[in-house]
């Protein structure tokens, strides 16, 4: 009976050990500044699931290795969703800087079709990017950073921009260049194929 216990036990940990694993996920590092250089680090899956900080301090800005976190993740913060404006490069600053809950990722996989870039900006250098499928929905922009300029090698004008005010008027400025009035927050935009 000792051996029969002892072969059915070797027997089971052998079969538990030769359990495939299951397939690395996908991640992002991403790394949470705050006040004073207070910071932390958390590797966030990329596939849509919510990863929570369990971290109070109150976050000004964001840096990653190269991962686009204002494109690509969604943040529940504290007060309300905060605007992320890209700073420095794989930098983006949080406004207001407040603590974030939770934050959820996903690869970042670009639409079918053709997709365009849109540079958004704003005052004292401030500004962001968003990818425009040609012929798709609206883009959300998920900032609240008020535009006076889009930069673009697609013909802007024929694009529909959702603002907080009125629908904005466009004068090209340069090649590529738009200068955008009134100066206002953009919700969403969507272009045409």
């Amino acid at each position: 009976m000792y051996f029969t216990t002892i072969a059915t036990l070797a027997a089971s940990l052998a079969l538990t050990s030769a359990l495939p694993l299951s397939p690395p996920l996908n991640t992002a590092s991403l790394t949470f500044h705050g006040a004073a250089g207070a910071q932390y680090t958390l590797s966030v899956p990329l596939d849509g699931s919510t990863t929570s900080t369990n971290n109070v301090l109150s976050i000004s800005s964001i840096s990653t290795d190269g991962f686009d976190v204002q494109n690509n993740c969604k943040i529940h913060a504290v007060d309300y969703t905060p605007a992320l404006v890209q700073g420095p490069p794989n930098t983006w600053q949080v406004g207001p800087p407040q603590t974030i809950i939770d934050i959820s990722c996903t690869s970042g996989g670009s639409p079918s079709g053709q997709v365009i870039s849109i540079e958004l900006d704003g005052a004292a250098d401030a500004k962001y990017f968003i990818s425009v499928p040609l012929g798709g929905g609206p883009v959300y922009t998920h900032n609240a950073l008020s535009i006076s300029q889009v930069r673009s090698t697609y013909n802007i004008p024929n694009c529909k921009f959702d603002t907080v005010d009125y629908a904005p008027a466009f004068a090209q400025i340069a090649s590529g260049v738009w200068n955008m009035g009134p100066p206002q927050t953009v919700r969403s935009v969507s272009c045409p194929a």
